[in-house]
């Protein structure tokens, strides 16, 4: 069983009449915000606001697997109510649904009652009154705010078309010109649980038989004979694409890694990497749309469906403030291969990257064993030393890819990605969608 990250939405869309109930909704202002970084709330002072936010998913559910569960999840700031300048009189009704890419669920079930708050007798609308009273799950260590991890309310969910999942949040009542808002700020957003299962399936056949199943080792096989046992094994893969991660573009901090990356001088033993001179190590830093320097970096993160270019969040060198003369690093988690299905199949490093300006560096690529390095201990696995094809901000970005099978050996190790010789402030390189996936 393998479960998905909290996905934000990418784009949304006015329900108009979609939802089938004799209302035409209008759509909630400023709605790019629920996916956008920032302070800002999407708003509404009206009755019957609806949108639905989709696309949380581009690849990430592996088109054989099959769906177990659909939640609606929240952090950090995600949460949606009255606004502070609500008078104790005033209130407004909130409904939510699912949408698997072509159908509305029926609404969807509140898991709690917030302070301020009352639900109908069905528990699928919430009516909140007074200022600052806000719908979150209060159900203490859980991040749901619908749905479940073991339940598709009512929809049939395919795999095929996760770009187009999504969700609804909705007001059917106010009174006395309450402002409603909804606080996602690329907090909010979908999670899926799902299984997957080998295409091919031997019947009626002792596991003593068995020597060998496209290529799946005889020991994984008995473990399917195992009474009681119902967990499908599946392929490794590991994808960061920083949504839920804090931007930082100050030229005079790095980003602060809150997925278990580590960057900067944290990730170095010493006080250097050198290559060709010993060069001070800064961290990388994280964004969303162009980076604050001009004619250089990327439009936006990158859609790893195809390159192109979404709103999402990527990590980037601050080449400003002659921080062009400094190395940057940033070193992923742990991986080990004993993660792997079978130690035969193939397993990559790949990556996708954009590097426009007129100065621009280079990108190396390290392994070690060790979690903090320097150019004298790492190993080099590639080395990217000019960069053809970006020419402005919106140039699609380019996917890189890492043979990593000389590491499947059972042990610990951790990749660098470390950038450094851009000559001027226009050196903005930027990696996103870093993913360690094996492969049959």
């Amino acid at each position: 069983m393998a479960v998905t990250s909290i996905s934000p939405p990418t784009s949304n869309a006015t329900l108009g009449t979609a939802l089938g109930d004799g209302t035409t909704y209008i759509s909630w202002s400023q709605p790019t915000r629920m996916y956008a970084s920032g302070t800002n709330v999407t708003y509404t002072t009206s009755p019957n606001a609806g949108n639905v936010w989709q696309g949380c998913f581009s690849s990430t559910i592996p088109a054989t697997a099959t769906i177990l569960g659909v939640e609606l999840v929240g952090a950090d700031n995600a949460r949606f109510g009255c606004a502070g300048s609500t008078g104790s009189s005033e209130s407004m009704t909130f409904m939510m649904r699912l949408y698997n890419g072509s159908s509305y669920s029926a609404p969807l079930t509140f898991l709690s009652t917030p302070a301020g708050g009352t639900l109908n007798g069905d528990s699928t609308e919430l009516t909140l009154q007074g200022p600052n009273k806000y719908y979150v799950n209060n159900t203490s260590g859980t991040d749901v705010l619908a749905g479940a991890s073991d339940s598709l309310s009512g929809l049939s969910w395919d795999p095929n078309d996760q770009a187009d999942f999504g969700f609804v949040v909705y007001t059917i009542a106010e009174v006395d010109s309450v402002t409603g808002i909804l606080s996602g700020m690329g907090d909010m957003g979908l999670r899926i649980t799902y299984t997957q299962q080998y295409p091919n399936t031997v019947i009626s056949i002792a596991p003593s038989n068995i020597l060998k199943i496209s290529g799946i080792a005889t020991a994984s096989v008995t473990n399917f004979s195992s009474p009681g046992n119902t967990v499908e094994p599946v392929l490794l893969s590991v994808m960061y694409q920083f949504e839920s991660e804090t931007a930082n573009t100050s030229a005079t901090t790095s980003w602060s890694p809150g997925n278990s990356w580590v960057n900067g001088s944290g990730a170095v033993d010493g006080t250097y990497w050198g290559r060709t001179s010993n060069k001070t190590v800064k961290g990388w830093n994280c964004d969303t749309g162009r980076t604050p320097s001009s004619v250089t970096g990327p439009d936006d993160g990158v859609d790893v469906s195809d390159g192109s270019h979404t709103a999402s969040k990527y990590l980037y060198t601050e080449s400003s403030s002659a921080r062009n003369t400094y190395c940057f690093v940033a070193r992923l988690p742990l991986f080990n291969s004993t993660s792997m299905l079978d130690s035969s199949n193939d397993l990559d490093l790949k990556f996708w990257v954009h590097a426009y300006g007129a100065t621009m560096g280079d990108l190396y690529v390290y392994i070690d064993d060790a979690s903090s390095s320097n150019h004298t201990d790492a190993t080099e696995l590639a080395a990217y030393e000019s960069f053809s094809g970006f020419t402005t901000y919106s140039s699609v970005w380019q996917q890189k890819t890492i043979s990593l099978n000389s590491y499947r050996n059972d042990t610990d190790y951790y990749i660098y990605f470390v950038s450094q010789n851009g000559t001027s402030y226009t050196s903005d390189l930027a990696i996103d969608g870093v993913q360690i996936i094996e492969s049959e």
